[in-house]
């Protein structure tokens, strides 16, 4: 697969799935994942996402970009763990795309009343997203 984003063309080089996220390591460093919304997921899925993230990347940080179905709403538990440092040491920066109005809104709660420890943003455009996580590369 290849996308041409910001005026340079994206390979993905690897491809896993762990159980609700499709992760994904683009040419350009920015490691992908998307959540389905057809899986139910937790704070086990998390860690166990953390892992194969890591091993993708062996063991280094790289920047994270976030995708979801429309219906997949990450449960409360699971946004308390994802604010930990710890929950996933291998990303320098969360990038989200809000599709909708309710990953908006629960994206704006999750910074305001998680308080991630990385850098984290949310936006509508996936183009501004990956601007943004370029500077964590």
């Amino acid at each position: 697969m290849t996308a041409k984003v910001l005026d340079k063309e994206v390979k993905i080089i690897a491809t896993e799935i762990c159980e609700a996220f499709t992760i994904k390591l683009r040419s350009d460093g920015i490691v992908h994942s998307h959540t389905s919304g057809a899986i139910e997921w937790g704070v086990e899925s998390l860690k166990k996402f953390s892992i194969v993230m890591g091993q993708m990347i062996n063991h280094r940080q790289a920047p994270l970009l976030i995708t979801l179905d429309e219906f997949a709403i990450p449960p409360v538990d699971a946004r308390e763990f994802w604010a930990l440092k710890e929950a996933c040491p291998y990303a320098s920066a969360d990038a989200y795309i809000a599709t909708n109005v309710g990953h908006s809104i629960i994206g704006n709660f999750y910074l305001k009343i998680n308080k991630p420890s990385r850098p984290t943003k949310i936006f509508t455009k996936q183009d501004d997203a990956i601007e943004w996580l370029r500077i964590f590369l």
